[in-house]
């Protein structure tokens, strides 16, 4: 068995001992880039409103099949994606099954601008008949959402306007459902089953949800 000196204990190593040693120092390596446990949640971008693809039939929920994707609508054709592998809202919004719901970052006719891949990267994809795309404005209105956890304190506060200079008028309840009733850009005006309202912010400064949606 070959031995090598230590230069720390003046003593021995054996090829076992090295191996270990190496060994541990690759796992604490490891754990450095892992996310720590109770790490906060990945935040999806919200962009401009939600497509929700649908089977052709609901009866039948069969997934679509590879969905084409162009640098510039019906030009330029850069990547195929299957729908089950392009990023999804299911985290921020409950849909049935077989329903795949995207955020839109743009829109122009029927051709809608969304991230296909994990990286980010953004191709425009031609919109069915049969699936449904609605602006937030439009969408947000009516639902009942939740404040998502582990957010920065100043996000759990009802204000007196759609500001977050507006004077705040209580806290709501995180672990309870608020039901919106109006929309102004990044603020919902929520209602909660107390009859406590304000306005909440239901996204941040870059776009990312705070919030979930119910269906």
């Amino acid at each position: 068995m070959r031995l090598l000196t230590s230069p720390i204990s003046n003593g021995f190593l054996t090829d076992d001992d090295i191996f270990v040693r190496t060994l541990l120092i690759s796992l604490f390596l490891m754990t450095l880039f892992l996310p720590a446990a109770g790490a906060r949640q990945f935040r999806p971008l919200s962009g401009n409103g939600v497509l929700i693809i649908r089977p052709l039939n609901p009866e039948f929920p069969v997934a679509p099949g590879p969905i084409p994707l162009y640098r510039d609508p019906g030009v330029a054709r850069i990547a195929e994606r299957p729908a089950g592998e392009i990023p999804r809202l299911s985290s921020i919004l409950n849909t049935p099954a077989g329903e795949y719901p995207l955020a839109v970052m743009r829109k122009k006719g029927n051709w809608l601008l969304i991230a296909y891949d994990d990286a980010g990267r953004e191709g425009w994809m031609e919109m069915a008949r049969w699936w449904n795309y609605t602006s937030w404005d439009d969408f947000l209105k009516g639902r009942v959402l939740r404040l998502l956890p582990d957010l920065n304190k100043g996000v759990y506060a009802l204000r007196s306007g759609p500001s977050a200079t507006a004077p705040q008028t209580g806290t709501p309840p995180v672990k309870n459902s608020l039901r919106i009733i109006d929309v102004t850009d990044d603020w919902v005006l929520v209602v909660a089953d107390s009859g406590q309202q304000g306005w909440l912010r239901w996204r941040d400064g870059d776009g990312r949800f705070l919030v979930s949606l119910e269906p």
